[in-house]
């Protein structure tokens, strides 16, 4: 017996869906094409890599947002990979920028796209389709060519609706010693079936 669909009204709402889906952290991105009328640019986290073989990766636009216009098949973009000290530069291409002066960016041809001078990593691609997702368009893309900036900074993340960074690398502490003063083994490795050493025998060095 198949069971009844849930009523309508039980079902989560647009923006429970958006919070609980926010708590999947992601980078930022800003997804760049060259116009008539010079660079149009968007702030972007629904970005993935889809396949390498062929090298795919999609970004998902907004129906209503300016830049789905400009991406037909056949279109290059750039997905450029915002640093952890590059918030302004993703506020501003998201439409969030009111009565501000602008930031300084630059942006430089590469290919028949632009790349954002500056970010921690970019990747040129050649719209390759377009997929109806809802209010979404699904626009894969496939890549032409790779950036990423020798620094090694640190990206610039998003989780549950705030930018965030990440924690200062900690070095593991080392691992206890493998025998006490009195021969008994304090530290043991990996679990395996393999028999364990005897401990050394007194005035023996350790290993």
């Amino acid at each position: 017996m198949t069971p009844d669909p849930p009523a309508a009204d039980s079902r989560p709402d647009s923006r429970a869906f958006r919070r609980t889906i926010g708590l999947f952290a992601t980078g930022v991105t800003v997804v760049a094409v060259q116009t008539p009328d010079g660079v149009l640019g968007m702030t972007a986290n629904a970005v993935t890599s889809v396949s390498l073989d062929p090298m795919w990766v999609l970004v998902c636009v907004d129906h209503q947002a300016r830049l789905a216009a400009q991406l037909p098949e056949g279109r290059e973009f750039s997905i450029n990979i915002l640093r952890d000290d590059q918030e302004v530069l993703s506020r501003y291409f998201s439409g969030g920028w009111r009565d501000l002066p602008k930031p300084e960016f630059r942006f430089l041809p590469w290919g028949e796209a632009p790349r954002l001078v500056g970010s921690l990593a970019a990747v040129r691609c050649i719209v390759d389709r377009r997929c109806d997702g809802g209010d979404h368009w699904i626009v894969v893309g496939r890549v032409l060519d790779l950036f990423e900036d020798a620094s090694q900074a640190n990206p610039l993340l998003f989780f549950a609706g705030r930018y965030r960074r990440l924690a200062p690398l900690v070095t593991p502490a080392a691992p206890p010693e493998r025998w006490g003063p009195d021969g008994t083994s304090i530290y043991y490795e990996e679990w395996s079936t393999a028999p364990r050493p005897a401990p050394p025998e007194a005035g023996e060095p350790l290993e």
